[in-house]
């Protein structure tokens, strides 16, 4: 897969101009610590991870807890909206994360898929399958819309616009303990501290 493919997705599943500009600014995010993990000696695929950070939120438009095109920042076309509305319904109660890897497998690009299914905010729970899951979960708790942030700010901002996918606060602070333990674990690789 290239970046020709990957554009090419982003037409065909109309991906509105606001959720690009993150999944790019994650993915930069992203390849930046990738590249310094690999150079202090950590074996990593760092263009797997930017290519599935470029994708991670294709279909981000099925679980938007409010969905109102009409205060999108950018304009878009009615078709677009057409096609919003059927992927809503098509894959209505369902992930993200899930339908969008569900659509990279059906295309066999297997390893992408399962990056991406690991994206979501509980996967934090479950843990990850490899240091590339780890690294596209954690740059995307770092990226609020398409500017890196703080990670507790991140955290925060997404419980308030995707509404507490935790229900009990004592879990939900547990979780983002977590979080902050996998941001340590991923600067440590890195050699770096950020803000």
């Amino acid at each position: 897969m290239n970046e020709k493919i990957i554009s090419q997705l982003f037409e065909e599943f109309h991906i509105p101009k606001h959720v690009k500009r993150h999944c790019e600014t994650v993915a930069d995010f992203a390849f930046m610590l990738g590249k310094k993990i690999v150079e202090r000696g950590t074996k990593l695929d760092v263009e797997l991870v930017r290519r599935s950070a470029l994708l991670h939120d294709l279909v981000r438009i099925v679980d938007f807890k409010k969905f109102e095109p009409e205060n999108f920042p950018d304009h878009y076309e009615n078709d677009d909206l057409i096609f919003w509305l059927e992927l809503r319904k098509k894959y209505a109660g369902r992930h993200h994360a899930d339908v969008c890897s569900e659509i990279l497998v059906e295309k066999k690009w297997n390893e992408e898929a399962r990056i991406i299914k690991q994206h979501g905010f509980l996967q934090i729970q479950k843990g990850f399958d490899s240091l590339e899951a780890k690294l596209l979960y954690y740059a995307d708790k770092r990226v609020k819309h398409d500017k890196v942030t703080e990670l507790q700010d991140r955290l925060d901002d997404g419980k308030v616009r995707n509404g507490l996918e935790v229900a009990n606060k004592k879990i939900s602070i547990e979780l983002d303990k977590k979080v902050h333990l996998l941001e340590d674990e991923i600067l440590s690789l890195a050699g770096i501290t950020l803000p």
